[in-house]
């Protein structure tokens, strides 16, 4: 009798989908294109590397559009797809409404850079792997104080924007109460192309620095016409500033201009190091020179995520949500990240110089 054995091939493990949410289209498709890079990069590199429960990450990617209404469309998709986790938004005007869809599902969200303090407020699947606007803008009004030994600001502001009128409130409240003064507090629209009234605000309120809380594109506008007009005093801003690469295009020769930020490409540590080879690796050797600041807090969101799978043994996301709660001294490439049950990480701010030959790493401090 001849017997038969059938070859059989062992399947393929099924991968854990993780959702990236970032703009594919809109304002901020521009910006957040490196996201999605990133994002992918972080996945192979654990995949090479075995995975996580010995599958590999897969990612979603998903569009926000650039708007609130948008980010919500997202949620809504990555749930319908199943993911385990979603990593996303860019900014927290749209990670509000995604935060409310995820919290109802019960699946943990990380916001790379949505700095808003409210945000995590929504619920105890929330997180963010960045500061929120209080710690950056106590590091902000400290740098200005203590450094730039400022004791009068000028605050310029967008109207109506969470990000931008938060981290305005924030630093105006821990500069005056450092000693300082708000000279004057002047707001725009976000799609402003004319700040002859801020410039003005500005010169008749004589400060000693200006603090504009606003993001590249209209800080950069206003920064520009500002020193056509010949105020030459610094200028600050925080994380919103990034890509600061934007500012290369402009004349920085009066004045001094910092900036609070998540990353620097000269932070000399072990994870940072590693993440600029796999970016020389995956962009080319110039890529560290022009990558969005940001961006490396979507590499360490999925680098959290894929932490917590492994501390729960498990792709459940209550039991992801439980772990990343516990996450404590997570070497990120973005610094040191501890979440001690706050899901608003403990972690440094890092504080930048624009020249016109680059950006400078001055600082890092720790609210």
């Amino acid at each position: 009798m001849i017997f038969f054995v059938a070859e059989t091939q062992a399947a393929e493990p099924k991968p854990i989908v993780i959702a990236a949410c970032f703009a594919m289209t809109g304002s901020g498709a521009l910006e957040n294109s490196p996201n999605f890079r990133v994002a992918q990069l972080a996945a192979k590199d654990i995949n090479d590397s075995g995975g996580v429960l010995g599958r590999p990450l897969q990612i979603l990617e998903l569009d926000t559009g650039s708007t609130p209404i948008g980010a919500r469309q997202a949620a809504l998709a990555a749930l319908d797809a199943g993911v385990v986790a979603v990593v996303g938004p860019s900014w927290s005007s749209q990670g509000f409404p995604m935060a409310r869809v995820l919290q109802k599902a019960g699946i943990p969200m990380i916001g790379p850079t949505t700095t808003a303090v409210g945000l995590t407020a929504i619920g105890n699947y929330i997180f963010r792997a960045c500061y929120t606007d209080t710690g950056q803008a106590e590091a902000l009004a400290g740098f200005a104080r203590q450094e730039m030994k400022a004791n009068r600001v000028a605050v310029m502001t967008i109207a109506g924007d969470v990000y931008s009128e938060g981290l305005s409130s924030a630093f105006a409240k821990r500069f005056t109460e450092t000693g300082g003064t708000v000279a004057v507090q002047s707001r725009y629209l976000e799609d402003a192309m004319d700040f002859t009234r801020q410039v003005d605000d500005i010169v008749a309120s004589r400060p000693d620095i200006v603090f504009a809380s606003g993001f590249t594109r209209d800080s950069g506008l206003l920064l520009k016409q500002a020193r056509k007009a010949g105020v030459a005093i610094p200028f600050i801003g925080g994380d919103g500033w990034s890509p600061s690469e934007r500012f290369h295009h402009i004349d920085l020769s009066e004045g001094e201009n910092y900036y609070s930020s998540h990353w620097h490409k000269d932070m000399d540590t072990p994870a940072n190091r590693h993440f600029i080879k796999l970016l020389q690796q995956e962009m080319g050797d110039t890529a560290p020179e022009f990558i969005d600041a940001a961006t490396p807090t979507v590499f360490d969101a999925v680098g959290l995520i894929a932490e917590a799978i492994r501390r729960a043994q498990d792709t459940d996301p209550e039991k992801i949500r439980i772990a990343l709660n516990s996450i404590s001294n997570y070497e990120g490439v973005t610094g040191t990240i501890s979440y001690a049950g706050s899901r608003d990480p403990a972690k440094p701010v890092i504080i930048l110089h624009i020249t016109p030959d680059g950006v400078a790493f001055v600082k890092a401090v720790t609210p």
